[in-house]
């Protein structure tokens, strides 16, 4: 299932019907390529996805967030009216359990921890708020907190469940863990006196697959990526640090062209050291830069261990670490050994009624390793998009489950579900 949340004040939930495949959509990009979405109308016997529950009448003003429980039976929305509201499923019916409130204003973010234990929302009064689940689908507020000096844009829990990081208009990420007693900031990347970092608005971060890096994407057209210092494992949060960044020469880095891209995972110098989510000492190890234009509004680390964006120039891009081509191998060598293969077909795309915000993948057990190995050695973009959408695109996720799978959103009121092939 996929769910979907939008300007008309509705979620939409989104169910598949499974067909035989069908042809892929023109492809695009090098080794690996997104596929276009296929026409239903001239693929008939290809997946299709329809909208198989509304949910409404409960926020007055715009969904902005939409997230899954674990469990994948349950669901959170934040509505810029400052509430958050938690959805359940019983008897193939949704309903609203209860209603979260407490922020100021608009609620801009909510996000499930692994265990579903705790919700962490955020918003536009500059405060991190984390929820505990109760008996009786009770919801506490456990802890406030207000670091941020703007606007809080996202909050994403570490695969772990023990840390919690925060970003916003402030230009800063900060990491959030628990010490028996409250949740305290461990750590700021970026912004004045805390080091090197973005230079303006974070929209969006992203934990990878094992949790031992963080992505992060800004308006300064940038996408970081964020790792422990080299030999450290337990080291004590604070300053975000330099690091050891190697930038790539300009020129084309793919077939697309275009951009400059610091060697990360090691490329440093130095092993990676380990990270330890209740005692986080990230710093940034590498940059991509020269490959967007205009803002990046979205990004998201897949269980393939690649990172795909969304930007103000309507485009979706996905990015890798090494060879792609060896990388393109593995995955078809993946996809021949897999014991139950998941048809290569481009879904259809679904269209949201007045979509303006964020699609949202149905939960999983949580993140393992990446699918095509530990990545080493430079940055690069392996396959790119250009006109996904007719405007903005404001959120891209991989599905959890099958991990060649992406959904995007946009302002134009359209969801889109791509296909990334080998070839």
């Amino acid at each position: 299932m996929l769910a979907s949340c939008s300007g008309d004040k509705t979620v939409r939930i989104w169910s598949r019907r499974r067909g035989p495949a069908a042809a892929n959509g023109a492809p695009v990009g090098d080794a690996m390529a997104a596929s276009v979405p296929a026409d239903p109308q001239q693929h008939p016997q290809q997946q299709h996805w329809y909208c198989s529950a509304i949910l409404d009448q409960c926020h007055t003003r715009t969904i902005r967030s939409v997230a899954w429980a674990p469990s994948g039976r349950a669901l959170a929305t934040a509505s810029f009216d400052a509430t958050v509201a938690i959805w359940e499923l019983s008897g193939g019916v949704w309903e609203q359990v209860a209603e979260l409130e407490g922020h100021e204003n608009e609620v801009k973010c909510v996000a499930w921890n692994p265990d579903g234990r705790l919700i962490a929302t955020c918003g536009r009064d500059r405060s991190v708020w984390i929820w505990e689940s109760m008996p009786g689908r009770e919801y506490e507020c456990v802890d406030v907190k207000q670091g941020h000096s703007q606007d809080v844009k996202v909050v994403r829990w570490h695969p772990g469940g023990e840390l919690l990081v925060s970003a916003g208009y402030d230009d800063t990420l900060r990491l959030w863990t628990y010490d028996g007693d409250e949740w305290g900031c461990a750590q700021t990347l970026g912004g004045s006196g805390f080091g090197p970092g973005h230079e303006s608005t974070v929209w969006d971060v992203a934990w990878d697959p094992t949790g031992q890096r963080l992505a992060s994407c800004s308006d300064d057209r940038t996408v970081k990526v964020w790792e422990v210092r080299p030999g450290a494992g337990a080291g004590a949060g604070g300053a975000s640090g330099a690091g050891a960044e190697t930038r790539g020469g300009e020129g084309p880095a793919d077939a697309g062209g275009g951009g400059a891209a610091a060697a990360g995972g090691g490329g440093g110098g130095g092993e990676r050291g380990v990270f330890v989510p209740s005692k986080p000492d990230l710093r940034c190890g590498a940059t991509l830069s020269g490959y967007h234009v205009r803002t990046v509004f979205a990004l998201d680390w897949g269980r393939l261990g690649l990172i795909a964006t969304g930007d103000g120039e309507d485009s979706i891009q996905v990015f890798g670490q090494g060879d792609p081509d060896a990388a393109a191998l593995q995955l078809r060598a993946a996809e021949r050994h897999a014991p139950h293969p998941t048809p290569p077909a481009a879904p259809a795309q679904a269209q949201a009624q007045a979509g303006e915000e964020g699609a949202q993948a149905a939960g999983s057990d949580g993140p393992g390793p990446g699918l095509l190995g530990e990545q080493r050695g430079a940055w690069g973009r392996w396959a790119r998009v250009e006109g996904a959408h007719e405007s903005d695109i404001n959120c891209v996720r991989w599905s959890p489950v099958e991990p060649q799978l992406l959904a995007s959103s946009c302002d134009d009121g359209a969801i889109k579900l791509w296909w990334l092939a080998a070839r």
